[in-house]
C-alpha cells in the first residue's frame, strides 16, 4: 500500500487497518523502551493508545483535579508499592468508523518525538512480524495454603468476629501459544466484552498487563461522581433472560457489604447528597454481578475535590480486600501468599478530556517470556463454600482463557 509521509509532527495512517496501525505504534514505542496504555471504555467503540515520551512517573497518589493529562497505573498495596503516571505525549484515537483523530503530540522533547514518529513510520512499512513487548520478572511465587484452606481460614475469622468479608486471591501462570499476538488477542476482548474496560499497559517497570475489568472505581466528569457497588458473581446463561436470574442470600449480603462500604467513605467526609442506583444484574462476558451506582453532583454539593478525596477512600474496596479495611489487608498479607502486584489495583485515563475514568484492575494477567499470570479472588463472607469459592475463581479465569485459546 502507497503511504504519502507525515510531517515530522504529525502522522498520517488513514487507509491503513487500525490492528496494523495500532501494532505500529505499540511496537515502536516498545523499541524506544517508552511507557504506554491502551484502552477502550465500556460501550464505547473508540480505542485510545497513549504513550510518554518520558520515563514513567511515581507519584504519591493522584491528584485528579490538579493532574496532567495521562494514565494512571496503580498496585493493590499502594503503601508498599508506587502509583505510576503514563504522560500523555503522544495519544491517537481509533473509533473503527475509520476514523482517526489525535489528541497529543507532544511540542515538547521535539527530537525524541520525531525520532517516534520516524520509528512509527518504519514500523508500518515493514511487513508483519512478531510482536514484542515490555516484560518484567516477576517471581512465580506458590502459595502455602491451597485457595480452599485459605477460604476456610476467612470463614473462621468471620465466625471468629475478626472480620465482616475478606477477598482472598489465586494466580495461575499458563503457557503462551507460540502464535499469540498481543494486540490481536486485544482486539478480540474488545469484540467479547463490549460492556468491560479493556486495556494494555506496558512499560519497562511493569511489564505488560492485559485486562477486562467490569469494576469501575470511579469517574469524574466535570462535575459528576459516579462509583459502583459491584459484587456477587454467578455464570451467565446466555439461553435465560438476564431479568430471571436469581441470587442467594450469600451473594446478596456480599453485594450489599460493598454498597455500605461506600457509603460510609461517604459518611466520613460528611457528604450526604448522593443518589443511589440499585443493585440491579448486569452482564460482564461469561459472568453475572450485581451493581449498585452512586453518583454525586460535585457542583451542587461544593465539593470539586472530590474525585480525589473518595479514590483515597475506595482503594482497596471491599469487593477486593474486605470489611473492615484494615483488617482484611492484614489477613490477606499474613496468608494470601502470592504478590497481587498491580492486580486488584487501579488503572484509567485522567483529565481525558475534562473526564477521568478509573478502574479496578480485575480479569488481568501479567505477561511474561512465553507465559503469563492471571489473576482472580472471591468475595468471602460467613455463609461461604470452599469449593464454590473456588469455582468462581475459575469462572473468572475463563474471562481471558476463553479468548486466548480462541483461534486468532
Amino acid at each position: 500500500m502507497n503511504q504519502k509521509q507525515s510531517a515530522t509532527s504529525s502522522l498520517d495512517l488513514s487507509g491503513y487497518e487500525k490492528s496494523h496501525a495500532i501494532k505500529s505504534i505499540f511496537q515502536a514505542a516498545i523499541h524506544m523502551d517508552l511507557p504506554l496504555a491502551i484502552w477502550r471504555l465500556p460501550h464505547q467503540k473508540e480505542i485510545n493508545l497513549m504513550v510518554s515520551f518520558s520515563k514513567v512517573r511515581e507519584i504519591q497518589r493522584p491528584d485528579l483535579e490538579t493532574s496532567d493529562k495521562g494514565f494512571v497505573f496503580a498496585p493493590f498495596d499502594t503503601e508498599s508499592k508506587a502509583t505510576l503516571f503514563i504522560k500523555s505525549d503522544f495519544h491517537l484515537s481509533f473509533d473503527f468508523n475509520e476514523v482517526i483523530q489525535h489528541k497529543d503530540i507532544s511540542n515538547s522533547e521535539g527530537a525524541l518525538r520525531s525520532k517516534f514518529l520516524k520509528e512509527v513510520r518504519r514500523q508500518i512499512n515493514k511487513g508483519e512480524e512478531k510482536l514484542t513487548y515490555h516484560i518484567h520478572d516477576q517471581a512465580l511465587i506458590e502459595a502455602d495454603l491451597e485457595y480452599k484452606d485459605l477460604v476456610a481460614l476467612g470463614v473462621e475469622a468471620i465466625k471468629n468476629n475478626t472480620l465482616q468479608k475478606v477477598v482472598p486471591a489465586r494466580s495461575k501462570t499458563i503457557s503462551l501459544n507460540s502464535d499469540f499476538d498481543l494486540i490481536t488477542k486485544y482486539l478480540q476482548l474488545c469484540d467479547a466484552y463490549t460492556n468491560a474496560f479493556v486495556s494494555v499497559v506496558s512499560m519497562p517497570e511493569t511489564g505488560t498487563w492485559l485486562g477486562a475489568t467490569p469494576e469501575l472505581l470511579l469517574e469524574v466528569n466535570h462535575s459528576e461522581f459516579k462509583t459502583v457497588a459491584l459484587a456477587g458473581t454467578q455464570r451467565r446463561d446466555i439461553d435465560k433472560p438476564i431479568s430471571d436470574t436469581a441470587w442467594t442470600q450469600k451473594e446478596i449480603e456480599e453485594q450489599a457489604l460493598v454498597s455500605r462500604y461506600i457509603i460510609n467513605c461517604f459518611k466520613k467526609i460528611r457528604l450526604r447528597e448522593y443518589e443511589e442506583k440499585g443493585p440491579k444484574t448486569i452482564i460482564a462476558g461469561n459472568l453475572l454481578h450485581l451493581k449498585t451506582e452512586f453518583e454525586v453532583n460535585m457542583k451542587e454539593t461544593n465539593f470539586p475535590e472530590l474525585g480525589t478525596v473518595m479514590l483515597e477512600l475506595l482503594h482497596p474496596t471491599s469487593a477486593v480486600a474486605g470489611m473492615p479495611k484494615e483488617a482484611s489487608m492484614a489477613f490477606i498479607k499474613e496468608h494470601e501468599g502470592i504478590d497481587r502486584s498491580f492486580y486488584a489495583g487501579y488503572l484509567g485515563p485522567i483529565q481525558n478530556e475534562q473526564k477521568t475514568s478509573i478502574f479496578v484492575n480485575l480479569r488481568c494477567m501479567q505477561l511474561l517470556e512465553s507465559n503469563a499470570i492471571l489473576y482472580a479472588g472471591a468475595g468471602v463472607t460467613e455463609d461461604s463454600v470452599a469449593q464454590k469459592e473456588f469455582e468462581e475463581t475459575e469462572m473468572k479465569f475463563n474471562t481471558l482463557l476463553n479468548i486466548l485459546n480462541s483461534a486468532s
